[in-house]
């Protein structure tokens, strides 16, 4: 049996602190991505005229699209980072819309 095998840093934080501190943030930037998307595709007229299955197709090709281009630059990217900066957007925008 090797040492890896044998050696633990402590005991493991709960399921729900990793989920929170690993997958939310970037759960959250792809949902923020989702419906900011949609917010644009959403006021082309062209958009409108597309059958409903052929509207979610479109969101999703932009998404993966976009996201094979973010790839591209994976070291130039801070996932966290942009977590953080898509958030405020969506603070942002949030705050607008109930102003307005």
């Amino acid at each position: 049996m090797s040492n890896q095998l044998t050696k633990t840093s402590g005991p493991k934080a709960p399921i729900s602190e990793r989920v929170n501190e690993k997958v939310m943030p970037l759960t959250k930037w792809f949902a923020e991505q989702y419906f900011q998307t949609y917010d644009l595709m959403s006021k082309d007229p062209r958009y409108a005229k597309l059958p409903p299955y052929n509207q979610t197709s479109c969101i999703a090709t932009v998404i993966i699209a976009t996201n094979a281009a973010l790839d591209k630059n994976r070291e130039k990217r801070d996932a966290k980072k942009d977590a953080a900066k898509l958030e405020e957007i969506s603070k942002t925008s949030i705050a607008e819309r109930k102003s307005a």
